[in-house]
């Protein structure tokens, strides 16, 4: 029987293929595919295009802010030298007869012909050479009598169409006094000295015109990056280095292995290569890969912009937190904006880096929503919020004991109004009265307690410090409140585990870092693998870039630095007049019926059963809930525990079943409420 089998034979069926293995690697990438030229051409997805409209054109805000920067430019030339034209008329007096002598001098000595062979004339003289030199005189005296007829005539033919215009009325009044001051102008520049001009130069130091790839190379190769050595290994993808707002963008690929990060933290040494303050220059992560930068660097530096127009410092201006919300620009001078609701916000930075501020720049926005609530606590002296106090249902602020407690409360008033408005979005719902379990613009206007609720809380570190019934209260209404309209907002300066605990953290999805030290602060605020990721606020500097701080979740379509609207007296005034217009007369149903306060050790005591001698911390919780649902709705073992240790209720063994758990025996409460009438003296 023949053993030679051919391959298509061994094939059984159409999925049963033998693979033949290669004794060494077979090339593991295909063979480039040859397309036909019409195939090519055809193929629009095969390689990008150019734009045929500029970036900068496209965008409203960026057309504007180039327009903006061109007619302030203009505007500061001319009126720099509208004051100083005193001092060119002068000038222009002083140089014009001179420039007139030389002019004069000059048309004389072309005439003369005496010019052009003077030299050799001179140099035959010097040699006592006649013949040579009478020769040259000849020529010269020859060619003198041609040029002096043909200026003559000009002068003439000039004379008398000036005289025939004048006298038919061509040429209009204006123009008379016009040619006279422009042969003065032209006679001045004529006779002004090369190194003293007329006008005077409004700028002083290198004029920075455009960014070049040169620069950019230059610059990054001169910074100490590891990896970045070779200027060939940076490029620039498409639409390459081109205007964007009021400067220049550069996308640049970086080598492969080198993180963009790794760029940011050079900033200041990358503003040195470039000869350019460092407030002009602003790397960021691209958009694509974290191997690529985006370098923008401004026409000027940001500190000379001056502050951005905010839409909403306008007499007309009303906002709501359904909707976005311009707070800030970015470093193009672009709004940006985000949508309050269903967000929480955690906004962090060293001192000196305008978080608060950045706070406000939200807090305006949502007061200029008449359907929305503010309860604010700010936990420093300062009264950095006190303006908008007036519209505010709750404020408190300092550090006192009595501001920590009402800030407790606010807090825990905050949970619990979650929990009725959850109840009365599941009331709705089974009514078919809405289609999904949250409130909307509708409900917001009804009056009914769906309208938003702003929790404004400042330097919230300290609140945390002091209570931690105040942290877990935070936790569950950060992570309940979104649906019902309630939005918390975080200012901090740290967020280290003590300060602010990560279960604070990891329920805020909106995040602002400000100025910070180093990559451990930033990750504190940003979450873990920001820094890693291009997202630091490490390069941004205390007072100098105030207001500056890179951006994570805050707005549905961006990423990246932003600095908060820091509205300007005259803007604020307006933007407070607006507010108190908007706000005149508006109550609030959680103001009419807020829970009144009760004594728990009193519920306590009435939560005993005839003949019990304790109960563990669990089942007073939960006969606390049954005995007042609209106040301890929600409440814990531990909740329990710590409020009643303000009354010196000790945590006790209490035997049940055969086992010890920790609860509250009645003797302690019988003691305590003994205690308090004495105290009360």
């Amino acid at each position: 029987m023949s053993t030679d089998v051919a391959p298509h034979d061994l094939i059984e069926d159409a999925e049963t293929v033998t693979v033949y293995l290669p004794t060494q690697g077979g090339p593991v990438d295909p063979p480039d595919a040859v397309s036909t030229t019409w195939a090519t051409i055809t193929n629009t997805s095969t390689s990008g295009r150019k734009p045929i409209v500029p970036a900068w054109m496209l965008s409203k805000h960026q057309r504007s802010a180039t327009l903006r920067a061109i007619a302030n430019n203009l505007a500061y030339h001319v009126g720099y030298h509208v004051f100083w034209s005193p001092k060119y008329l002068c000038k222009v007096v002083w140089y014009a007869p001179q420039g007139a002598w030389k002019a004069g001098a000059s048309v004389v000595w072309y005439a003369a012909g005496g010019k052009e062979n003077y030299k050799l004339r001179q140099s035959a003289a010097n040699k006592d050479d006649a013949f040579t030199w009478k020769d040259l005189n000849k020529t010269r005296a020859k060619e003198s009598k041609a040029r002096w007829w043909f200026i003559l005539t000009a002068i003439a033919v000039l004379a008398i169409a000036l005289a025939v215009a004048r006298y038919l009325g061509a040429v209009p009044a204006a123009a008379w006094y016009v040619l006279p001051a422009a042969l003065t102008l032209a006679a001045a520049y004529h006779g002004r000295p090369a190194d003293k001009p007329i006008l005077d130069r409004v700028t002083n130091g290198p004029r920075f015109t455009k960014l070049t790839a040169e620069m950019v190379r230059a610059a990054l190769c001169s910074i100490s990056v590891t990896g970045i050595k070779d200027p060939a290994a940076l490029t620039f993808p498409s639409p390459g280095i081109h205007r964007d707002g009021p400067g220049w963008l550069a996308r640049v690929n970086l080598p492969i292995g080198v993180e963009a990060v790794a760029v940011l933290e050079k900033r200041g040494a990358l503003s040195s290569a470039l000869r350019l303050p460092v407030d002009q220059v602003w790397p960021a992560a691209g958009p694509d890969h974290a191997g690529q930068l985006d370098l923008w660097v401004g026409y000027q530096p940001s500190s000379k912009m001056g502050n951005a127009k905010w839409a909403l410092a306008s007499p007309s201006a009303q906002t709501s937190v359904f909707d976005p919300i311009p707070f800030g620009v970015d470093q193009r001078q672009r709004p940006v904006s985000t949508t309050l609701f269903q967000r929480n916000y955690l906004i962090g930075g060293q001192p000196g880096s305008g978080k608060t501020f950045a706070g406000r720049a939200i807090t305006l926005g949502a007061l200029l929503d008449p359907t929305c609530e503010v309860w604010l606590a700010a936990f420093k002296p300062s009264e950095d919020f006190y303006d908008v106090g007036e519209f505010c249902t709750r404020y408190v602020c300092g550090v006192d004991p009595a501001t920590m407690e009402a800030a407790e409360q606010m807090v825990a008033d905050g949970l619990r109004e979650v929990h009725r408005r959850q109840k009365l979005l599941g009331k709705l719902k089974r009514e078919g009265r809405i289609s999904e379990g949250r409130t909307d613009p509708e409900l917001a206007k009804q009056g009914i307690g769906l309208h938003p609720l702003l929790l404004v809380f400042d330097e919230v570190h300290e609140l945390f410090l002091e209570s931690k019934q105040a942290v877990e209260d935070m936790i569950r209404l950060i992570k309940q409140g979104r649906s019902a309209g309630v939005i918390v907002v975080l200012i901090t300066q740290v967020a280290d585990k003590d300060s602010v605990p990560p279960n604070v953290t990891r329920c805020v999805s909106s995040r602002w870092c400000l100025s910070v030290a180093d990559q451990v602060a930033n990750d504190q605020i940003m979450g873990t693998g920001a820094y890693k990721r291009g997202i630091s606020g490490t390069a941004y500097r205390p007072k100098v870039d105030a207001g500056w701080g890179a951006t994570m979740g805050i707005s549905d379509d961006y990423v990246g630095p932003v600095r908060a609207y820091y509205p300007q007296d005259d803007e604020l005034a307006v933007l407070l007049d607006r507010i108190r217009m908007i706000r005149r007369g508006r109550t609030f149903k959680t103001t009419k019926e807020k829970v009144q306060a009760r004594d728990m050790l009193a519920d306590a005591w009435a939560c005993l059963r005839p003949g019990e001698s304790g109960m563990p911390w669990s089942v007073l919780a939960q006969r606390l809930a049954e005995l007042a649902p609209e106040f301890y709705a929600g409440i814990t073992a531990d909740m329990v525990r710590e409020s009643l240790a303000r009354y010196h209720v000790p945590s006790q063994d209490v035997k049940v079943d055969g086992k010890n758990l920790k609860g509250v025996r009645r003797t302690a409460l019988d003691a305590a409420e003994q205690r308090r009438p004495i105290a009360d003296k």
